[in-house]
C-alpha cells in the first residue's frame, strides 16, 4: 500500500493538533512528519503566568514527541517550499546543511511573527510574549529591575526600574499586565527600600476600550479592576517609539521606563511572504475547506491562515480569529478534509461557534463571556482556570500546572534570577589539524579570522 506523505510545518496549536487528529483518522495510510524549530509545544495563554512566576517554565510546555508518539518529528527550520517539485527545503543539524524533502500533501501552520518595524526602537528595546523564552526572560528582567531599584541612590533610576509598560490592550496585554501587578506586589516585601506605591504599571491601548473582542462592559470592568490595583490604563492612544529608557506615545507623552512589553504587531513572517500564496491581512488566504487558494495539495491552518467563515445568523463572510479554540477546531476539520480529499469525497466548510471568551486579570479576578452569559470576578477566574486545564495537551502537563497553581496560593513567589550571560559578539574557536571547518552546501555561520594556523581549501572538481 502506498503511503501518503504529509508534511506539517509548525509546532503550535495548528500544527500539533492537525497531526494529532490526522493520526487518529487513518494512521495506516499516512506517513506524517511534523517539522518545527523547537521540540516542545507551548500553551501560549499561560505565558503571562510563566512570566510572573506562577508556573514553572518547564511545566507550561509538553514535548511534541510525547504528544505525538506515532508522528515523525524533525527539528529543523523550513527555508522554502517548491510547489512544482512538491518539496520543502530545510536547514537541519549543527552544520545547517540545506536538504529537500518530498511531500504529497503539505500543511502550513507556522503562525505569525511580531513585526515592530513601524515603531522605531521597539525591535531593540521591547520584550515580546510569543514564546516560552520571552516569558522566562521577562520574569528574570523584572527581578533584575527590583534588585536595581532596591539599591540605587538615584531617584530617577529607581522610578524607571519600577515602571512597567505594556503595549496592547487585548487578551495577551491585559493578562500580562495583571500578572506583572501580581508578581511585583507579592515580591515587594523582600525589598526593604521599595514601597508598593512606587510600582507603576501602565497599559497603552489604541482603541477606546480594553479587550475589544469582548463586550464593552467586560472591557470596562477589566480597566476598573486594573486601576484599583494601581495600574494606569491609557486608552485612545498608541505607541510611537522606544529607547533604552523611554517609551513615547502618539500623544507625545514620554514615559521613563526600563521595561516595555509588546503584545501587538502580528504579521506574516519573511518565509510566508516569499511563498507563491495569495495573502490576506498578512495571512495565507485559504478556501473555506482550508485548502490554500490555487493549490490542491497545500493546506493552511491557525494564525498563518486567513479562513473565511459564515457569521452565525447572517450570510456575511468573516474570518476566523487567531485564538486557540479556533485553531483546534480548524485542525480537526483539516484532518477530516485531508482524509476525504485522498478518498475523493466532498470537503466540508469551516464553521465554528466559540464556546466562550475568558481573560484573567490576576488577583483571583477575571472576565468571561460564555454564550449570552457574562461573568466577572472570582467566578470568571475559576472558570478560566478550569477550562484552560482541560485544553492543556497531555495528562502530565495538566497535573503539573494544577499543582503550580495550588502551590502558588500557599507559597511565596521566588525571586531567584536565572538570567543567561550574554554571548560575546566575537568568540574564539579551536580546530585541530585536519578538522573540517566548512563544507560545500553548508550555510556559513559568519566569517573567520585566522589567529594562528591556516585554512586549506580543498574543493573537489564537479
Amino acid at each position: 500500500m502506498n503511503m501518503t506523505k504529509v508534511i506539517i510545518i509548525g509546532g503550535g496549536f495548528g500544527g500539533v493538533f492537525t497531526a494529532k487528529f490526522l493520526q487518529k483518522k487513518n494512521k495506516l495510510n499516512f506517513d506524517i512528519e511534523l517539522i518545527c524549530d523547537k521540540n516542545y509545544f507551548v500553551f501560549q495563554p499561560l505565558l503571562p503566568e510563566v512570566a510572573a512566576g506562577t508556573i514553572n517554565s518547564q511545566d507550561a510546555v509538553t514535548p511534541i514527541r510525547q504528544l505525538l508518539p506515532e508522528v515523525s518529528v524533525r527539528l529543523a527550520t523550513v527555508e522554502d517550499i517548491n510547489t512544482e517539485a512538491k518539496t520543502v527545503t530545510i536547514l537541519q543539524g549543527r552544520k545547517r546543511i540545506l536538504q529537500n524533502i518530498k511531500y504529497d500533501q503539505l500543511v502550513v501552520a507556522t503562525g505569525q511573527v511580531t513585526d515592530l518595524s513601524l515603531f522605531p526602537g521597539f525591535l531593540q528595546h521591547s520584550l515580546k510574549m510569543k514564546d516560552l523564552s520571552d516569558a522566562y526572560y521577562l520574569r528574570n528582567h523584572i527581578v533584575q529591575c527590583f534588585e536595581l531599584a532596591d539599591t540605587t541612590k538615584l531617584p530617577d533610576v529607581k522610578k524607571m526600574a519600577l515602571t512597567f509598560v505594556v503595549a496592547g490592550g487585548g487578551f495577551s496585554g491585559v493578562e500580562t499586565l495583571g500578572e506583572i501587578l501580581e508578581m511585583t506586589h507579592r515580591i515587594c516585601k523582600y525589598y526593604p527600600n521599595i514601597e508598593k506605591e512606587e510600582i507603576r504599571a501602565i497599559i497603552i491601548q489604541r482603541g477606546d476600550n480594553l479587550l475589544q473582542e469582548m463586550p464593552v462592559s467586560l472591557g470596562i470592568y477589566a480597566a476598573e479592576q486594573l486601576r484599583k490595583r494601581g495600574a494606569t490604563v491609557r486608552l485612545k492612544v498608541g505607541i510611537e517609539s522606544a529607547s533604552a529608557t523611554t517609551v513615547t506615545t502618539t500623544s507625545g507623552e514620554v514615559i521613563d521606563t526600563m521595561t516595555i512589553v509588546t503584545t501587538i504587531g502580528n504579521a506574516a513572517s519573511e518565509f510566508i511572504k516569499k511563498l507563491p500564496f495569495e495573502l490576506h491581512r498578512g495571512k495565507i488566504l485559504v478556501n473555506s475547506n482550508l485548502k490554500v487558494k490555487g493549490f490542491d495539495d497545500i493546506w493552511a491552518v491557525g494564525d498563518a491562515a486567513s479562513i473565511p467563515m459564515k457569521s452565525h445568523g447572517s450570510h456575511d463572510v468573516c474570518y476566523a480569529p487567531p485564538t486557540a479554540q479556533f485553531a483546534v477546531q480548524e485542525s480537526k476539520l483539516l484532518a477530516s478534509n485531508l482524509v476525504k480529499h485522498i478518498d475523493g469525497l466532498p470537503l466540508e466548510e469551516f464553521s465554528y461557534q466559540p464556546k466562550g471568551m475568558l481573560a484573567s486579570l490576576g488577583a483571583y479576578k477575571g472576565v468571561a463571556q460564555i454564550g449570552s452569559i457574562q461573568l466577572t470576578g472570582l467566578p470568571a477566574w475559576f472558570i478560566w482556570r478550569f477550562l484552560y486545564i482541560g485544553m492543556l495537551p497531555g495528562f502530565s502537563t495538566r497535573v503539573r500546572v494544577a499543582l503550580n497553581w495550588l502551590f502558588d496560593y500557599f507559597m511565596p513567589r521566588t525571586i531567584v534570577q536565572m538570567a543567561h550571560p550574554r554571548t560575546p559578539a566575537v568568540t574564539k574557536v579551536y580546530y585541530r589539524a585536519g578538522e573540517l571547518v566548512y563544507d560545500r552546501g553548508e550555510l556559513i555561520p559568519g566569517f573567520f579570522i585566522v589567529a594562528k594556523g591556516r585554512f586549506k581549501f580543498s574543493y573537489p572538481e564537479i
